[in-house]
């Protein structure tokens, strides 16, 4: 008798359940909204790029460089500040509604993608939890990078990274805020997936 009073009950809150979350045939299912990176999701590989808009690097482009890539509508380039990184270069800025990604191009052939991230990562002052990976970067295979700082907690700056025989690029996005990275990491993806080297 003891069993069948504990199956009943079993059954009494799987029909709740059910009851509690069933939604009419048809519906559809409310948006989830893209949360915020985790321990156990640093990449947040569930997020889309932008659709693009424009192209910077373009001999016609503010910033004309040896690589070009996409940007989002509302995103504005504007020549670098020539800020200097142990042979990368500030070439371009391209800044959207809550930050920028600044475009570092580098001249030492045969330098790699990493080397290039980690040359980079040198001027960023007291960062925490860097994390590199492998990535499809255009048409090739670079190298990203992801960290923090202690300052602005919550929040992750990213970087990518692509070699030619003459040439490296990093392409990184530093946000304020939490919010901010939510904001522009679509136009940072939509930057790491079309990048294209035009100098051969």
């Amino acid at each position: 008798m003891q069993v069948r009073v504990i199956a009943a009950g079993v059954s009494l809150v799987f029909a709740t359940t059910a009851c509690a979350t069933a939604q009419p045939r048809g519906a559809a299912a409310p948006p989830t909204p893209t949360a915020p990176a985790t321990a156990a999701d640093t990449w947040q590989d569930q997020a889309a790029p932008a659709e693009p808009q424009a192209q910077v690097g373009t001999p016609a482009s503010p910033c004309p460089m040896p690589f070009t890539f996409d940007t989002p509508a509302g995103w504005t380039p504007t020549p670098g500040d020539a800020e200097s990184r142990d042979g990368l270069s500030a070439t371009c800025t391209v800044t959207g509604p809550p930050t920028t990604l600044r475009a570092w191009v580098g001249s030492d052939p045969g330098s790699t993608p990493r080397g290039a991230l980690e040359r980079f990562i040198q001027g960023e002052g007291k960062i925490t939890d860097p994390e590199y990976r492998e990535s499809p970067v255009g048409r090739s295979t670079g190298v990203e990078l992801t960290f923090a700082h202690p300052d602005t907690p919550g929040a992750r700056s990213r970087a990518f990274a692509v070699a030619t025989p003459l040439r490296t690029l990093v392409v990184s996005l530093n946000a304020p805020t939490p919010e901010a990275y939510q904001q522009a990491l679509p136009a940072y993806l939509l930057a790491k997936q079309s990048l294209t080297p035009t100098e051969r």
